[in-house]
């Protein structure tokens, strides 16, 4: 029996609570680090301050860092973790990684999740879903406007949490006269690994079909603070509960100054001013958007036939984005698509039908 959206929330913040209690992180000279294989598998040893040498293996995420750290091309990164090329790897990381600055490292369940500066501003998950909830509250007690949470998921990069509100209705004007009921709100994501900053966006449910937009008028908090000393960060430090206070006091305005009536009007007006534009060349318009975009180039024929469905229109274009997105396994790339289908109401039209 498929679980609620309750149960789904306990389970999430269970997960969250489970891995606050499961990782450390410490500010280590890069020099320090070092890169070894054993058995089949890439570890990295992270020295502790009393002396002792601890061995995690690493994630996609860090490993996608260590690539970009050391400036070593990617598809020659992948071919080396490939096969009896690890020595070698071992090898390229420890000679090209930076020497002569410190690095923020984030363990969790003795994964290296992330290799970051020493001035990286942690904004914690558990925290931001936290608040999030808390806020939620305060905006239907004292704006009166209901909110309803569409779903809340953390991967490996990112926490994500979707909340629209009945209260905040409209409709989009599109091919031949045709309606379609939208819902406002907005979305939240985090990274705790330096996959981006911290954002609040509006967002836009499409009812009949459930499709998604994610704007691009959004807040942000970029995860930069003071530079860190060496050694293991301690969370509960005075001097970083007081800059968590301020943070928090303008994380929370941010969620209250997005999610309001003001905000998805004035998206719904400009969506409705080129929602019905025309697009004379269909198939151009969907291979300029797959070469754009880089979506999957196997993805073409149905986001055509998707197209063709909802019809030919810019609203239609970006529908059909959207509508493939919830085919997406991987989270991160639904994400991706629902912004895009949000960018293509931003693109002229001339610009979409374009031969490249």
């Amino acid at each position: 029996m498929e679980k609620n959206l309750k149960e789904k929330l306990d389970e999430l913040m269970n997960e969250l609570e489970r891995q606050k209690k499961n990782r450390y992180d410490i500010v280590v000279p890069t020099d320090c680090l070092i890169v070894l294989k054993e058995g089949n598998q890439i570890w990295m040893e992270v020295p502790q301050p009393d002396g002792e040498v601890k061995h995690h293996t690493i994630t996609e995420w860090a490993h996608q860092q260590i690539c970009e750290k050391t400036g070593i091309p990617k598809k020659y990164y992948d071919k080396m973790r490939q096969g009896d090329k690890l020595n070698l790897l071992a090898e390229n990381v420890n000679s090209w990684l930076p020497s002569k600055d410190k690095r923020l490292v984030r363990v969790l369940d003795n994964q290296v999740r992330a290799l970051l500066s020493d001035r990286y501003r942690i904004i914690d998950n558990y925290d931001v879903f936290d608040a999030s909830l808390e806020e939620f509250g305060k905006i239907t007690k004292e704006k009166k406007i209901g909110i309803e949470i569409k779903r809340a998921d953390i991967t490996e990069q990112h926490l994500y949490i979707k909340a629209t509100s009945p209260d905040l209705t409209g409709e989009v004007f599109h091919f031949k006269d045709r309606t379609e009921p939208v819902q406002g709100g907005i979305i939240i994501s985090n990274s705790e690994v330096g996959s981006g900053a911290f954002r609040v966006e509006p967002f836009i449910n499409v009812l009949v079909c459930q499709n998604g937009l994610i704007g691009e008028n959004s807040f942000v908090k970029v995860h930069l603070g003071r530079e860190l000393g060496i050694g293991i960060i301690d969370w509960i430090d005075e001097t970083l509960q007081l800059e968590d206070a301020a943070l928090w006091s303008k994380i929370r305005d941010m969620i209250q100054g997005t999610f309001t009536p003001e905000v998805f009007q004035k998206w719904l007006d400009k969506i409705n001013k080129v929602a019905q534009v025309e697009i004379l060349k269909p198939v151009v318009a969907v291979d300029n958007i797959i070469k754009k975009y880089e979506l999957p180039k196997e993805r073409r024929e149905a986001l055509l036939n998707q197209f063709i469905q909802e019809g030919p229109t810019q609203w239609g274009l970006s529908m059909a984005v959207t509508r493939i997105a919830q085919d997406e396994k991987d989270y991160e790339k639904q994400i991706q698509m629902e912004k895009i289908g949000a960018q293509i109401l931003d693109l002229e039209a001339e610009v979409l039908v374009k031969e490249i």
